[in-house]
């Protein structure tokens, strides 16, 4: 079985992709600032520190390391922490390929939120980048993982909003629901894709077995945001009966990040379909609902 090294593995996704591959009977390793187990090893791409004995062994380097996009104001140096927390890793971990003779894939999570905004569309893989913050940041991050491509096999996960019921967005607007406060945002009507943490987990299980190369919309769906809000408060069982939340008020809120809250990004998951992988939650109340009940 293949050597699996995973930056930005103590996150959301990388906990569950780890435990996933481990119980597949992957050999597993972990990087992190402040490693707690037999598998983690030290990093701190910020300092340019890393423990050098784990290269060595490596067939497939993962990095999902990145800020919380939403989790604060885009302020100049959030913008700056947002890009050097995706490119600079990548940038790193390219540093150190020599070390890794073995390398034969590189994996890079990527955004959906990659092409722009015009709800009249939905967009593929092959389309062009949108002009916008967000858009151009998935640019840059995946112009920074191709530089793997002399090495090795690179693919690039283009990542919806991840359902989990132990974090991320949905952890977010539990507590919300959960008080009978939720609402739409804006006219409700814009599209937000997602995808479950199990088939998102399951999807680079598939792309290493498969050894993908290039970009893959993650996403199974991509359901409006009035949709999505009512869908949790029906499976939580509680009242969906607040206006929406006026869009001046989102950019008051949110500043620019505003922009990707009140419009939406409607893509296709065709191209990672066609080649044989099947999504196992493609309705949001079966969605919802299986993780809510967990």
């Amino acid at each position: 079985m293949k050597n699996i090294l995973i930056a930005g593995g103590t996150g959301l996704v990388g906990k569950r992709l780890a435990l996933r591959l481990i119980e597949k009977g992957y050999d597993v390793s972990i990087l992190s600032r402040e490693p707690k187990g037999s598998n983690h090893f030290y990093w701190n791409p910020a300092k340019k520190e890393i423990d050098q004995s784990v290269l060595g062994k490596v067939d497939v380097l993962i990095n999902l390391s990145g800020a919380g996009i939403a989790d604060k104001k885009w302020s100049h140096e959030r913008k700056l922490e947002l890009q050097n927390s995706r490119v600079g890793t990548n940038v790193f971990l390219y540093s150190l390929v020599d070390q890794m003779p073995n390398l034969k894939q590189f994996i890079c999570a990527s955004g959906v939120n990659a092409y722009g905004y015009n709800d009249a569309k939905i967009y593929s893989e092959t389309d062009e980048f949108g002009s916008d913050f967000l858009s151009q940041l998935v640019r840059v991050w995946e112009l920074s993982a191709e530089q793997f491509s002399t090495k090795c096999k690179v693919a690039k996960i283009r990542t919806a909003m991840v359902l989990s019921s132990k974090g991320g967005a949905l952890g977010r607007l539990l507590p919300v629901i959960r008080f009978g406060l939720g609402s739409g945002i804006g006219k409700g009507t814009q599209a937000s894709p997602w995808i479950h943490i199990d088939d998102l987990v399951e999807m680079y299980v598939f792309a290493i077995e498969k050894e993908l190369e290039g970009s893959y919309n993650a996403l199974a769906g991509y359901d409006s945001n009035y949709d999505l809000m009512k869908s949790l408060a029906q499976t939580l069982r509680k009242p969906y009966w607040l206006p929406n939340v006026p869009g001046f008020v989102m950019r008051r809120l949110f500043g620019e990040m505003a922009l990707m809250l009140l419009n939406g990004v409607r893509a296709s998951n065709e191209k990672i379909t066609e080649t044989g992988f099947v999504f196992k939650f493609t309705n949001l109340k079966e969605a919802l609902s299986d993780l809510l009940k967990k």
